[in-house]
């Protein structure tokens, strides 16, 4: 049975029109769209959990992956939606729980079947999210015998292009509930490769303290309670991790400067 749905958003302007038009569009299918939300403690308040269409970027310092935690810790099922968010945070949000990913350019009757799709199935692919999906396995494929198989790229390149669940079953040869499995195992496989190159929670803290206090690597240690040894180790998987997700980026790139990138690329500051 269709239950609650609560669009999760700071910029009202925005959000408030689209709570307006999907209500009478999702009373249809059976949901009950509640007020708007503009933070992921105003969602869970609302009432008993449902679904959050949540904006990948909740202001300076909200990171796309800890708002979904924070919604999965208390039983929500969560669509992400945005007008423009970086690859690397909503790969992350992926990693964290979220069960798909809209542009905000997306049609209303696209975001229903969105909404439809997660809350039945808990998951949905939309081109959008392909696209990104299929960039990071051509850019970090994972150890042979653990990566997706050929016919499940296939069917990752046929939402690429666009195609909805039964066509992107037809263009492949397969049944619905074949390309659906595939849709599973491509979620799996992007999950494991998210997890592989995730920054730890004391990295994420080391960070911030450098991209967005821009403490010295000795202020770090201090407040950390860490040595200035353990800390240049924290710096140094950073920037080893910011290589394996950007391989294009320079061998020599100081250690301070990738935790600085990883600052702005993941809304940290």
């Amino acid at each position: 049975m269709a239950g609650a749905v609560v669009i999760v958003d700071d910029h009202r302007l925005v959000a408030g029109p689209l709570v307006t038009v999907l209500t009478p569009l999702l009373a249809a299918h059976g949901f009950t769209v509640r007020p708007l939300a503009a933070t992921v403690a105003a969602c869970i308040a609302s009432g008993p959990p449902g679904l959050a269409v949540c904006d990948v970027i909740l202001g300076a310092g909200a990171s796309g992956a800890e708002a979904v935690k924070e919604l999965v810790a208390h039983r929500w099922k969560v669509l992400l939606i945005s007008g423009y968010a970086p690859e690397e945070q909503v790969l992350d949000a992926i990693a964290a729980g979220a069960g798909g990913y809209l542009e905000k350019s997306e049609d209303p009757a696209g975001l229903v079947a969105a909404v439809r799709a997660v809350d039945f199935e808990g998951l949905h692919l939309s081109a959008a999210l392909a696209a990104m999906l299929y960039a990071d396995l051509r850019r970090r494929p994972r150890p042979t015998g653990s990566e997706l198989s050929t016919g499940d790229q296939r069917v990752l390149r046929a939402f690429v292009q666009g195609e909805p669940l039964d066509r992107a079953a037809r263009s492949c040869g397969l049944t619905v509930d074949q390309a659906r499995a595939a849709v599973r195992r491509i979620f799996t496989a992007a999950i494991a490769r998210r997890q592989q190159l995730q920054l730890t929670p004391r990295e994420l803290e080391v960070v911030r303290l450098v991209g967005c206090e821009h403490l010295s690597t000795a202020a770090v240690a201090r407040r950390l309670y860490v040595s200035i040894d353990t800390a240049n180790t924290h710096l140094r998987s950073i920037r080893r991790k910011y290589h394996l997700v950007h391989p294009e980026a320079p061998a020599n790139l100081p250690q301070r400067t990738a935790a600085q990138l990883w600052a702005r690329e993941l809304n940290l500051c």
